[in-house]
């Protein structure tokens, strides 16, 4: 009897050392706590910066008279209005890193790698990238296959886009890559979340395949807006280290940079010549400024003249309806109200048409010159 009152004061002793359910749960919770804050731990210490932290300079692409745009292991926008020159400067830039430089814009990589995604032109026109870099740089076509690629993903569901580009960074492994017409990599440009998804994945990508990740983005329909459209357009401007704009007046497409972190890149100009052909516009350009420039002022002169003609006649009118004269405190008077002038500018303007003749001045009284007077 004793043997079994100790067995089964055994069991009870063994059953309240043992942890309960809630016990056993809480211990598992605590585990994964501190598994959770060992591995933020980690992270937090491969992302930290020192003073005594060995980073790579930025490393560009391309450069121009020296300043160097779209570094590798970053994204990068290029905006502008439809049809302003986009696809066309991303050509001359194409041509310089196959060429080694194109007009004013040089390559800062050896021989590298460039993948084209287009995802808005037919197959012909995508075609037609291909030919017009050949035109311009006269490099071997073996080369170009073999450092170019160029995709048409027009047809392509938005769905499938990012990872068919992942696939082809993979593959063909370039040091960039031009994403002609990254809207259609979302649902909805406007999606918030989307767009920030987008932007840190292309970032991501860009640092895992140590390549620049050129994105082109219309701006707003309205001609003064600049922005790139929508959240994405917002979203890409924040995390682009470099963003060009692309503007054409007059034919001349000109190359701007409107963001950076570094330095920014100096203006460049191209256009197509009377044979279709891509080339430097950059004396173009100035000449284009330069009459416009010239016009603008002529303008001013043009529009001075008439304001100063018209305030003429206003005076003229005047005096007419006063019968001819008119004291000059009474005439100051009254164009000040009517010309909405202050007093000290007005009795200028009367002292000019003294001096020119238009009027006459005697004892304080204004007079009219015989040519305009008006008949009764």
């Amino acid at each position: 009897m004793g043997n079994e009152i100790n067995m089964v004061n055994g069991i009870v002793d063994q059953a309240v050392k043992e942890p309960s359910v809630a016990e056993v749960k809480a211990a598992e919770e605590r585990r994964a706590q501190e598994a959770l804050e060992e591995q933020r731990r980690r992270v937090l210490q491969e992302t930290l910066i020192t003073l005594d932290t060995e980073v790579e300079p930025l490393q560009y692409s391309l450069s121009v008279d020296g300043v160097g745009v779209f570094s590798l292991l970053d994204i990068h926008g290029v905006k502008a209005k439809q049809k302003a020159g986009k696809t066309t400067m991303l050509k001359v830039c194409a041509a310089a890193w196959l060429r080694g430089e194109q007009f004013r814009v040089k390559s800062e990589l050896e021989a590298p790698r460039v993948l084209w995604l287009d995802t808005e032109q037919n197959r012909p026109d995508v075609k037609q990238i291909l030919t017009d870099i050949v035109e311009m740089t006269g490099v071997d076509a073996d080369y170009i296959t073999s450092h170019l690629h160029v995709h048409a993903l027009r047809c392509c569901d938005y769905e499938r886009l990012y990872d068919l580009m992942v696939q082809a960074v993979i593959d063909f492994k370039p040091q960039v890559v031009i994403v002609d017409g990254i809207v259609e990599f979302v649902a909805s440009f406007n999606d918030e979340a989307i767009a920030k998804k987008l932007m840190h994945d292309l970032q991501v990508m860009s640092q895992e395949y140590e390549c620049a990740v050129v994105c082109v983005l219309h701006t707003n329909k309205a001609d003064e807006d600049h922005n790139m459209r929508g959240h994405l357009g917002t979203m890409l401007a924040q995390k682009a280290g470099t963003v060009v704009e692309c503007k054409k007046q007059g034919g001349i497409i000109s190359v701007t940079c409107s963001e950076s972190r570094h330095q920014e890149m100096p203006e460049w100009s191209i256009m197509f010549d009377d044979d279709g052909h891509i080339v430097d516009a950059d004396e173009q350009r100035q000449q284009f400024i330069e009459q416009r420039r010239a016009d603008q002022q002529q303008k001013r002169r043009e529009s001075a003249e008439a304001e100063k003609k018209e305030r003429l006649e206003t005076c003229i009118r005047v005096i007419n309806d006063k019968g001819g004269q008119i004291s000059r405190k009474q005439l100051t008077e009254i164009l000040t109200n009517m010309l909405k002038r202050k007093r000290p500018t007005v009795s200028a303007y009367i002292t000019e048409w003294i001096n020119d003749k238009h009027v006459f001045e005697a004892d304080g009284i204004i007079t009219l010159s015989a040519e305009n007077i008006i008949p009764f």
